[in-house]
């Protein structure tokens, strides 16, 4: 009876320890690709291990028009950020893991052409986020989203329109300056005189734990430079309300 006990006891145990090892187990960025691709064809295992990345309107939608992944190191773990673009963008998906599968940011509002990097500024650790979208029909739009990696979270601290390109030329919003009270934006580029060149402060908001501008003069700028644009729009046009509210959040 003993031996029985401690036979099925050391079982008991190897059982516990297996379960351990595969939830500890690190992954890197091919198994990463290779579960995305699992649960784009419907795999619920997949895409439950991945939190929830998709959902039922991406099942077999392979027609991707980017698909990337980047990785930072940090404190001996390794984080990994996945960029997910469709000519839909109801289907664009960007989202942080750890080597534990991890999920720390999942956003659902970027538009356009997708592309993402990884910046270490000093002891402060960022991924910049670039959209590149239209909107009646020729006029390009950026818009830069930073997401800050820190103490094991990853939260999207800013957002802004970074670029404004019509039959005139282009204007640009890059930012120059970083640090935990402020970020400092300048703009080029622009028609109006009166701004181009001219800085913009964005203020950390403990509140909202992002920073914002009072102001948000490059926003406002290209907001006027579209109302002004007369055009009837024939392609597919971002919702009136991404418009509306370019460094929004929700949007």
């Amino acid at each position: 009876m003993f031996k029985l006990l401690s036979t099925i006891l050391i079982i008991f145990l190897f059982i516990i320890a297996g379960c351990s090892s595969n939830n500890d187990k690190e992954i890197n960025s091919g198994t990463l690709r290779h579960l995305v691709s699992k649960a784009l064809t419907g795999d619920p295992d997949a895409n439950e291990k991945l939190k929830g990345l998709l959902n039922n309107q991406h099942i077999n939608k392979t027609d991707y028009n980017n698909f990337s992944i980047d990785s930072l190191t940090l404190k001996s773990t390794r984080y990994y950020s996945l960029l997910l673009e469709y000519s839909d963008p109801v289907l664009n998906r960007f989202a942080v893991y750890d080597d534990k599968l991890n999920l720390y940011i999942l956003d659902k509002s970027l538009n356009g052409y997708l592309s993402d990097k990884w910046i270490q500024m000093g002891t402060r650790n960022f991924c910049f986020v670039q959209e590149r979208f239209l909107t009646k029909d020729i006029l390009s739009l950026d818009r830069l989203s930073i997401y800050e990696l820190k103490d094991d979270s990853v939260n999207l601290i800013y957002r802004s329109l970074s670029r404004f390109a019509d039959d005139k030329g282009t204007s640009y919003q890059t930012v120059e300056t970083v640090t935990p009270k402020f970020i400092v934006t300048k703009m080029t580029g622009l028609q109006d005189r009166a701004l181009d060149n001219q800085p913009d402060t964005f203020y950390y908001n403990m509140n909202a734990k992002e920073y914002l501008s009072k102001w948000n003069l490059f926003n406002s700028y290209v907001k006027q430079q579209v109302k002004e644009f007369s055009i009837i729009p024939i392609k597919p046009q971002i919702p009136s309300d991404m418009l509306e509210n370019y460094n929004s959040k929700e949007n």
